[in-house]
């Protein structure tokens, strides 16, 4: 079959549309020209090209068109909410896509500008490059998807993937699905732990407020370190073989640690230099029990369980809040400085480890997974739990067993080439730590264990390599006296611009609470004259009026916080066939959760003034 010209008259007007519609798309195949040639457009007997790459077949021989329509009646979820196309070959997918479920959102993900190059020389795609329904992402680069899965209603997610094109290119087309994995992971995940702990993390906010003024921020180290290494101890089960050396590396290194292993370093003779705190649940609070703090600093998010801010002997440097609540209270005292959220603790304390200026950081303890299929490393509060409901016929060890039982393990190739079992909410943080070394290839990092699962920039280093590094104990202990210093000049002024923004905040939530329930009352008010078929029109002026109130509050984003499970809940009914009557319950809904979210804030944030400016 006679290859076609590489630039028909398509390519033209593809090229002003897509700039038109898609500029960031355009600008990524702008200097793909080099690409291009590897994709051969050739012709089949329907009349429709077909495109090789590299000697892959990206479509069907004869009917490429039919083939795309079987496979995405095949293989898309009828109920899904939005569609997610990854490889684009040459359009026939997305284009089926769209014929199928014409009023579902659609994103096309093309990690190789050259094939979409070559669509854009041999179809006409104008149809497809005009649809408001449709966005591209066409870029090697996998880090600009979240921004655009953000925007699309992902409760469900239909897939259609060309699967040859992932055959020719399988390190590209892999990074882009598992951003988009890692995406939908830490969404559920998200959504499962704000509505667990939420209403936690707001209270226990409220309780810390006084730490907004006695608390100076991690801003306040930024550099302090610069050029040292860092050692990142997190709680792995493979600590266990590093703990007798830590005192050596103690010598060597900057010690950041996560609050789960602290008493056993503390028990081989170590006491971090920093250790960091982010878990609102009382119980994380436990593992700083009889770890009375000596030199040793303490870095905790705003809305920590209240009993790491009694711990009166520590220096205690604030990270800034996660949430709208403490962001807007936070603008009253200055911004204390932002760590890695990556959904957990050892996120934050690798970020705290660059931001303290180390580009050298090892990690220990840092597994993501279940080596030994052991959930911690020995000397931790869970384990004392679980030595303390022991016995002859229920050992210990039965109790890390059964914890982890249940929750989906599954084997991932360790640091050392072997395998080690971890589950998917691990790999959500192995995605995080992955892009961190992407993101900042200036921070060299390298782990002390070869049994924790593999990270991609984060090799193993032997510890024998690691222990003939200079000593630098005494430098280290000099910039931690300034750390000292900085947390003992704290200035705790801004009493007056935190009560300010308290009471602002809660006026705007009472009035928000005012809104919203004169919405209720207007939702029923509403299908009540529909059901009549009564004019409406007095009744959805006035509900504009109230939306519109509504969205000139700043505090919408403090209750909104709150009702995400409900409007998650709403994503996953859909909205392409939503019922009259189901818009209406939907608003109902929706006013009645943000009133009972802002109603009950308002309460704990009177309380809180009142307890710190009586």
């Amino acid at each position: 079959m006679p290859e076609s010209d590489p630039r028909p008259t398509f390519w033209k007007t593809n090229i002003e549309t897509l700039a038109a519609r898609h500029p960031a798309a355009a600008q990524a195949i702008s200097d793909a020209a080099d690409v291009a040639p590897r994709v051969s457009v050739v012709a089949t007997p329907s009349g429709h090209p077909t495109a090789i790459l590299d000697g892959v077949h990206l479509h069907g021989l004869r009917n490429p068109p039919r083939d795309a329509e079987q496979q995405a009646a095949r293989e898309i979820d009828q109920t899904c909410t939005a569609i997610i196309v990854l490889g684009f070959g040459l359009g026939y997918g997305a284009e089926a896509a769209r014929k199928l479920f014409p009023r579902i959102p659609l994103l096309v993900v093309e990690p190789d500008p050259g094939i979409f190059v070559a669509a854009l020389s041999a179809r006409d795609l104008g149809a497809l490059l005009l649809d408001p329904g449709v966005q591209f992402h066409v870029d090697p680069h996998p880090e600009g998807l979240p921004l655009l899965l953000d925007s699309l209603p992902m409760a469900r997610p239909g897939f259609l993937r060309l699967r040859p094109a992932r055959r020719a290119l399988p390190a590209a087309y892999r990074a882009a699905e598992e951003t988009i994995q890692s995406w939908i992971l830490r969404k559920d995940i998200n959504v499962n732990t704000l509505s667990r702990f939420g209403r936690l993390w707001v209270r226990n906010l409220c309780r810390n407020l006084d730490a907004f003024l006695r608390c100076p921020g991690v801003t306040d180290l930024a550099g302090l370190f610069t050029g040292m290494p860092g050692l990142v101890v997190a709680g792995g089960p493979t600590l266990d073989a590093l703990l007798p050396h830590l005192a050596d590396l103690r010598e060597r290194m900057l010690i950041v640690s996560v609050n789960t292993p602290v008493a056993a370093c503390r028990a081989h003779g170590v006491e971090p230099d920093f250790t960091v705190v982010v878990d609102p649940q009382y119980w994380a609070s436990r593992y700083l029990d009889w770890t009375k703090t000596e030199r040793g600093v303490l870095v905790a998010e705003p809305s920590t369980c209240p009993r790491v801010f009694h711990r009166e002997e520590a220096p205690c440097f604030l990270c800034s809040s996660l949430f709208p609540l403490g962001e807007i209270l936070e603008t009253a005292v200055g911004e204390k400085g932002k760590l890695g959220a990556g959904g957990s603790v050892a996120t934050s304390a690798w970020d705290l480890a660059r931001i303290l200026g180390t580009r050298s950081i090892y990690v220990a303890g840092l597994d993501l997974g279940f080596p030994g299929m052991r959930t911690h490393c020995r000397g931790v509060f869970a384990e004392d739990m679980w030595h303390s409901g022991s016995g002859r016929l229920a050992p210990a060890e039965g109790s890390s067993y059964r914890s982890i039982l249940d929750i989906g393990l599954f084997p991932a190739r360790s640091t050392g080439g072997g395998v080690t079992f971890t589950d998917r909410r691990m790999l959500l943080y192995k995605w995080w730590f992955e892009n961190q070394m992407r993101i900042h290839p200036e921070v060299q990092c390298a782990t002390l264990s070869p049994d924790g699962i593999a990270i991609e920039g984060i090799p193993y280093t032997p510890l024998e390599q690691v222990l003939s590094l200079p000593l630098l104990r005494p430098a280290i202990d000099r910039n931690m006296e300034r750390v000292r210093e900085i947390h003992a000049g704290q200035n705790p002024g801004g009493d007056e611009r935190l009560r300010a923004s308290i009471e602002k905040v809660e006026q705007e939530l009472d009035r928000l609470t005012e809104l919203c329930r004169r919405g209720l009352s207007l939702s029923g008010e509403l299908a009540a004259l529909l059901r009549r078929n009564k004019s409406v029109r007095r009744c959805l002026e006035e509900l504009d009026g109230v939306d519109q109130g509504i969205l000139a509050l700043s505090s919408r984003t403090i209750a909104g916080f709150l009702v995400q499970s409900v409007l998650h809940g709403i994503e996953a009914e859909g909205y392409s066939d939503a019922s009259r009557d189901t818009v209406l319950s939907r608003s109902a809904a929706l006013y009645e959760g943000i009133a009972e979210s802002a109603a009950w804030q308002q309460g704990l944030l009177r309380r809180a003034r009142r307890a710190i400016f009586p």
